[in-house]
């Protein structure tokens, strides 16, 4: 119902904004101070060192998440229009879809998410822009803000922003080659060149926990499947709406390995020392991701004997990273496989 959907839209946008920034903003809008814990915390997670720069940051986070999804909801409202939706239900569509994109939720309005309108280049370009702005952080869009009104160079925006774009470019790029190449004769058979194109850059975009699709994902190879499951497991980055064990973790990973490679003792990324602790961290992250999941996927085919080990894979780990793409047998599981899904989300 109309009520349910509404209902649904208000806990992706609370989940977008995340628990703690919404907490943060409503102690800020009442007047009241935070704890000096939830401080410590948030200037943790938003990348601030003083308390101004916490405040100025949870209203720019405010400001950025309403104006983002105003723009992108005019542009859904006009792509819905266009594909002959009378105008107030392609306002709602506009609005809704637009929430769900930027908060990386991937909830759509249609029974087979956006597969009709894998052609339409202004609904589906303007959902994979509002999922990579949601998946880049906070701090990086801010930094972006500047870049684009105060012309600051890109050069000197700071190291986390520089890994964040650098490793989001390669996962994504990287992912729509494999798309493209791995399903150029299957399940893109039937498509143009051009549209061949899209739907792979949209898909791998998708993966950074978006959750959305514009071809039934049944269709697709298994390697490509597994494939989509790592891209899935990384997931979007730091202090964004997106979940996974985050692209500076993996790059912080890839650069303790190679150091280690080496024979070096310090892992440095461009001109910077990453400290012991970072590194330590992001093992961490990683190694606990992995086993939670290898648990998680041992207990789905205890419960669930009668789906195939690829199609618990694929569900665990877009349980686990957050992202809500499914190889279609979310709504055949048991209750207690429902409830395994759940529980791995939460």
């Amino acid at each position: 119902s109309l009520f349910g959907q509404i209902v649904l839209l208000a806990l992706i946008q609370i989940g977008g904004l995340s628990i703690m920034t919404l907490y943060s903003s409503m102690a800020i809008l009442l007047g009241k101070s935070l704890r000096m814990k939830d401080r410590i915390l948030m200037q943790d997670l938003l990348d601030v060192s003083s308390l101004e720069e916490l405040f100025n940051m949870i209203i720019s986070i405010v400001k950025y998440t309403f104006f983002i999804e105003l723009w992108g909801a005019i542009l859904l409202t006009i792509g819905f229009t266009f594909e002959g939706f009378e105008f107030g239900t392609a306002i709602y569509y506009g609005f809704f879809h637009s929430i769900s994109a930027f908060c990386n939720a991937g909830f759509a309005m249609f029974n087979n998410s956006l597969e009709n309108y894998a052609g339409s280049p202004l609904i589906h370009g303007t959902i994979a822009a509002l999922i990579t702005l949601g998946g880049l952080g906070f701090v990086v869009l801010r930094e972006l803000h500047e870049v684009i009104l105060r012309k600051k160079s890109l050069k000197r925006i700071n190291m986390h922003s520089k890994i964040v774009l650098i490793t989001s470019f390669i996962l994504t790029a990287s992912g729509a080659i494999m798309i493209f190449f791995g399903e150029f004769l299957n399940a893109l058979d039937h498509y143009s060149l051009w549209e061949k194109t899209q739907i792979a850059l949209f898909q791998s975009v998708t993966l950074r926990t978006a959750g959305f699709n514009t071809i039934p994902l049944t269709g697709l190879h298994a390697y490509t499947i597994y494939a989509m499951c790592l891209f899935m497991f990384i997931g979007a980055s730091p202090g964004s709406t997106g979940g996974g064990i985050k692209t500076t973790t993996l790059a912080v990973l890839i650069q303790s390995i190679w150091a280690t490679m080496k024979g070096e003792k310090k892992v440095d990324i461009g001109d910077r020392n990453i400290s012991q602790t970072t590194v330590v961290k992001s093992i961490a992250i990683t190694f606990i991701s992995i086993v939670i999941t290898s648990i998680f996927i041992l207990i789905m085919m205890k419960v669930e004997p009668q789906q195939s080990f690829l199609t618990l894979f694929f569900e665990v780990i877009s349980a686990i990273g957050t992202v809500g793409l499914s190889l279609g047998v979310t709504p055949y599981l048991t209750a207690a496989g429902k409830f395994v899904i759940c529980l791995v989300m939460f």
